[in-house]
C-alpha cells in the first residue's frame, strides 16, 4: 500500500474513486479520511455535499474490498441519498411547524410501516449495493467484498445485511436467467457452473 502522511488519502484510493466515478458517469467527489471514532464500524460514508469519508481502518482492505467500499459510497452519491434524507428531514420540520399532530401521525406510520420492519435506510443501502454490483460485475462479488470488509472492520452480519444479501442473490439469479435466455442451449452448462459455484464458496 502506498505510504501516506497524516490524514492524506493513499493514492490507490484516489485512483479507485476517479475510475469508478468515471464508470458511473458522475463528477469525481472529494475523498478524505475521518477519525475512526467518528466513523464507528463504517468503512466509508458520504456527506450531504457529496464528499466521501474513509475510516482509517478501511485502509487495510484489499483491492476488491476497497473497490466495493468506494463503489457503494459513490452509489449513494449517484442516487442522491444524502440530499433526499436531508430534504425529508426538512419536510418533517416544516410539517411539524404547520400541524404537529399530523406530523406525529406521519412519523408513527413511517416508523411502524417502514423503519421497524425494513431497517433505517435499508432501501438506500441496497441501491448502493446494486450500484456496486454493476461496477464490480456481479452481486456475488459484492457479497464476497462485504465479508472481507466485515472481517477487517470487526463487524458481524446484521438482519438488514442478510436481507440485502438475499436480494443481491435474487438479482444475480435474474441476471443469470436473462443471460441463459440470450445464448445458445449448448453454451448454458458451461456458463452456469462458475456463476453458481462462486456464490456457494464466497456467499455461504
Amino acid at each position: 500500500m502506498t505510504r501516506h502522511k497524516g490524514d492524506a488519502i493513499p493514492h490507490e484510493w484516489l485512483e479507485t474513486t476517479a475510475s469508478i466515478a468515471d464508470q458511473l458517469n458522475i463528477r469525481i467527489p472529494s475523498i478524505t479520511m475521518a477519525p475512526a471514532w467518528f466513523m464507528g464500524p463504517n468503512p466509508g460514508a458520504v456527506l450531504l455535499n457529496g464528499r466521501v469519508l474513509v475510516n482509517p481502518k478501511a485502509l487495510k482492505l484489499p483491492e476488491d474490498a476497497r473497490r466495493y467500499v468506494v463503489a457503494h459510497e459513490l452509489g449513494h452519491v449517484k442516487h442522491k441519498h444524502g440530499k433526499a434524507a436531508f430534504l425529508a428531514f426538512c419536510a418533517v420540520i416544516l410539517l411539524y411547524a404547520v400541524n404537529p399532530p399530523l406530523c406525529g401521525l406521519i412519523e408513527l406510520l413511517y416508523l411502524t410501516a417502514f423503519l421497524i420492519p425494513y431497517g433505517l435506510g435499508d432501501r438506500a443501502e441496497f441501491h448502493a449495493d446494486a450500484t456496486a454490483a454493476d461496477v464490480m460485475g456481479s452481486p456475488y462479488a459484492v457479497i464476497r467484498a462485504q465479508r472481507e470488509v466485515m472481517r477487517v472492520m470487526g463487524t458481524s452480519i446484521t438482519p438488514q445485511r442478510e436481507r440485502r444479501w438475499k436480494r443481491l442473490r435474487a438479482l444475480a439469479q435474474a441476471q443469470t436467467e436473462r443471460e441463459q435466455r440470450s445464448i445458445a442451449p449448448g453454451q448454458r452448462c458451461r456458463l452456469q457452473g462458475p456463476e453458481s459455484s462462486g456464490d456457494e464458496v464466497a456467499g455461504e
